[in-house]
């Protein structure tokens, strides 16, 4: 048995006896704790005693083995060099020496008391401290005091102290809050309560669903690559009336909502008329800015259409070009024109026009001159003419009225000018900046932490700790915007369905050093030399700076100053209605603004449960096709794509996925070609791709159209014609024909074709008389009521005369006059 003794005498005893020996010492050469040869110093020489490999035992903490013994050359000399393979860890080490490897028996002439010794290959590292630690033999440990340790918060932390006050000083009874003993206990009641507090605080905001803090749930989200929403900011279309022209309106011009009293146009260098205007900041009304640099003409405050000398017009629906009266040349390709209806179609009055009837689009093409360089006219007046067209992501989505004639109440008489184009149409979204927001300073970094002092191949095993400088933002909310693309539709710049994923936030922070830091998503990217920072918006709105760890982007410097550049205004609440913005403050020869369309586009920040619902499952995204149906949602996701279907077929040599693709609008182009190069990344390894059309099944429908006596053949054809066609009717809805009825083996019906023909005003009877596959002419389809299509079939009645192979749709008309 092994005792631990207060005084040690053994050594002296055997130093007595006449011929036993043992181990004195041992100390580990080499790199402090990194040696790998122990010498052993003996009490008595070693003279010719012969110590093997297999009498050495090392055990304790990492393995590490004898390779040699070095007995020293002198007899006299009292040291042995035992070589090992390695080094240890910080655990506690013990050599023995035994008679034969696995014997409990000591080396002939060695005492057993004095043949182990225990070490450590750590003690040569450094340490504050003394590296003796002195060790003694266990005294008894008093009785825990009875303490309720499911204390939690202030009041029950201040009765526990009362509590233990009176066990361990009786005849204290005080309980007035002025005692002395009294403060004390309730000021460490106060910090136990925060530090209670503190704990729970960490569990809590570790978790998805117990996390109370919107900044944890967005770091939660990261990890499962979940990117939470910040919203966007609002936008809409600006029209400015100018009094002179070549006038430059300057980007970040700030555009007011409407004040009762306060004119449109305010000079900056009378404070009392701006006054007004600059409280509406303080009062989180929505400001917005334009987003361009705009050159202003008089020629665009207003522009009429022009008819060619007819009346009754309108710009239907789906139009993409239109004329408009004089010669514009201040027009070009890229700049924005607002249609809208500025009087009532049946009383000419500005109060009658319909609100609804506005539409903004950016011009493809403006045409001012002829061939011949000759200004453009009409041949038959000589009026000076511009014709303009816009794309097909801009077509009108109404029928728009440029003249009419009143009802009889108001005269009968035609009017012009029903509607009219705005130019001087300049982007702008909400938002205003705030300049040298003062951040504060970086604190000194805390104390380090206390090194073992073991540097083995280079590395400190203590992280150096940052300063913690996480500044907030004094204003709110911090605006994210959608980058602005000049180039792209009118209508588009307005859209309900914004890609609020990109809106970047708007901010720039500033060193007393004149150095620039930029925000990023996260820092998982940045290196220990970019200026970075990650912007964090609580669930009040309120947006927190967190900035790098010196390998994740750059860290920030103890004792540096750090100002903020940034704009506020964000979300839902910064939508304002069709004019509302009319207040300007400049010293341009401005006439008037207004924003003829709502603004839109705005996107709240997203929710904490939202985050809650959808983050679980931001992992599974796919990134790879494998099934049949995998292959066509991957080529869905192109909007050019109407219909998909994937097939997986054994080529001979191996599997390949054959996705059959249907084509949104007629032309197909290189639709199979950009869906190939866009597939590839997601195909299975050792599988093939290829893309094809589909497989487009051409219809004969024949239809027997019965007429009431009284009504005209003519009418009828043409009623029951306008049901079946491709494209929209002019109410808006599809026609019965239209190719985004049909996809991949759908089944198609009669009954549907004849239920509609039979609703139409003068219709008696319906008859099918044919209802077949061109390519396969039979009378089953019409005897069963249906036709079948194959798996990547899509059957197509487009009834073009120019692409017979579609489909032909014929009607038999009967009776009537």
């Amino acid at each position: 048995m092994t005792y631990f003794c207060s005084q040690l005498r053994r050594k002296a005893q055997v130093l007595a006896h006449s011929f036993l020996n043992g181990i004195d010492s041992l100390e580990v050469e080499g790199a402090p704790g990194c040696g790998s040869d122990l010498e052993v110093t003996l009490l008595r020489p070693v003279g010719n005693y012969v110590l093997r490999v297999d009498q050495v035992a090392i055990t304790g903490g990492a393995p590490v083995h004898v390779v040699s013994v070095e007995l020293p050359a002198d007899p006299a000399s009292k040291v042995v060099v035992i070589h090992l393979d390695g080094t240890g860890d910080f655990s506690t080490y013990t050599l023995r020496l035994s008679a034969s490897a696995g014997s409990l028996d000591p080396p002939d002439g060695f005492d057993p008391q004095m043949c182990e010794i225990t070490f450590s290959f750590k003690a040569g590292c450094s340490s504050p401290a003394d590296c003796y630690v002195p060790s003694c033999c266990d005294e008894q440990v008093p009785a825990s005091p009875a303490i309720n340790y499911l204390a939690k918060d202030y009041d029950a932390f201040r009765q526990n102290m009362i509590d233990r006050m009176s066990v361990v000083m009786p005849n204290w009874n005080e309980t007035h809050a002025a005692d002395l003993g009294i403060g004390v206990i309730e000021t460490l009641a106060y910090v136990a309560d925060r530090l209670s507090y503190a704990q729970d605080a960490v569990s809590t905001e570790a978790y998805l669903d117990t996390a109370r803090s919107r900044i944890s749930l967005r770091r939660l989200a990261r990890l499962v690559d979940y990117h939470v929403s910040e919203g966007c900011n609002a936008r809409t279309w600006v029209c400015v009336q100018t009094g002179q022209d070549g006038v430059v309106l300057p980007a970040a011009t700030k555009f007011y909502v409407r004040t009762v009293g306060v004119a449109p146009v305010l000079s900056p260098t009378n404070p009392s008329q701006t006054a007004m205007l600059e409280q509406l900041l303080h009062m989180n009304e929505p400001v917005y800015e334009s987003l361009i640099e705009l050159d202003l003409y008089q020629e665009q405050n207003s522009m009429e259409f022009y008819t060619w000398g007819d009346s009754g017009c309108c710009l239907p629906a789906g139009a993409t070009s239109a004329t408009l009266a004089e010669n514009l040349t201040t027009l070009a390709v890229g700049r924005v024109l607002i249609f809208e209806e500025k009087l009532g179609p049946k009383t000419g009055k500005p109060e009658d026009a319909d609100a609804a009837k506005r539409c903004a689009v950016r011009l493809t093409s403006v045409r001012t001159v002829d061939d011949e360089g000759a200004p453009l006219s009409d041949p038959l007046t000589g009026t000076a003419i511009t014709e303009v067209s816009w794309s097909a992501q801009d077509a009108l989505p109404f029928s728009l009225c440029i003249s009419s004639v009143l009802d009889v109440e108001h005269g009968g008489r035609p009017v012009l000018g029903v509607s009219h184009a705005l130019g001087n149409v300049v982007p702008a979204d909400q938002g205003v900046w705030i300049e040298g927001e003062d951040l504060g300073m970086v604190p000194n970094s805390p104390e380090t932490a206390v090194t073992s002092g073991c540097t083995c191949g280079g590395e400190s095993d203590v992280a150096t700790k940052q300063s913690r400088f996480q500044p907030q933002l004094v204003n709110g909310p911090l605006t994210f915007q959608v980058p602005f693309d000049n180039s792209v539709a009118a209508q588009t710049f307005l859209s309900a369905t914004t890609n609020e994923s990109a809106a970047l936030p708007q901010i720039h922070v500033v060193d007393d050093a004149g150095n620039v830091w930029l925000p990023q998503s996260d820092l998982l990217s940045g290196t220990d030399a970019d200026r970075v920072f990650v912007i964090e918006v609580e669930r009040d709105g309120s947006a927190h700076l967190r900035f790098g760890d010196g390998e994740y982007g750059m860290a920030v410097d103890p004792g540096v100053s750090f100002t903020a550049n940034y704009r506020v205004g964000n979300g839902k609440t910064g939508l304002v209605g069709a004019d509302a913005l009319v207040h300007v403050v400049t010293e341009l020869p401005l006439l008037s603004l207004r924003n003829p369309l709502a603004a839109a586009a705005a996107v709240d920040a997203e929710t904490e449960e939202h985050i809650r619902q959808y983050a679980p499952f931001g992992f599974e995204s796919q990134l790879r096709c494998v099934t049949e149906q995998d292959y066509a949602d991957a080529a869905m996701q192109d909007a050019r794509v109407m219909a998909a279907r994937g097939t997986m077929r054994w080529t001979g040599s191996w599997y390949a996925g054959f996705v059959s693709i249907e084509a949104a609008s007629s032309g197909f182009g290189n639709l199979a070609a950009d869906t190939l190069v866009r597939l590839e990344p997601l195909r299975m390894m050792m599988t093939g791709l290829a893309v094809e059309k589909a497989i487009v099944v051409g219809l004969r429908i024949t239809l027997a159209i019965c007429v009431n006596a009284d009504r005209f053949q003519s009418d009828v054809y043409a009623a029951v014609m306008k049901l079946f066609t491709t494209g929209s009717q002019c109410d808006g809805t599809l026609g019965l024909l239209d190719p985004s009825h049909f996809t991949f083996g759908k089944t198609v019906y009669a009954s549907p074709f004849i239920a509609a023909a039979q609703k139409v005003d003068g219709v008696s009877s319906v008859r099918l008389v044919k209802f077949e596959r061109m390519d396969s002419p039979s009378n089953t389809g019409r005897l069963q009521g249906y036709l079948t299509m194959g798996r990547l079939e899509i059957a197509r009645c487009d009834n073009n005369p120019n692409q017979r192979n579609y489909g032909i749709f014929t009607l038999q008309m009967e009776g009537g006059r």
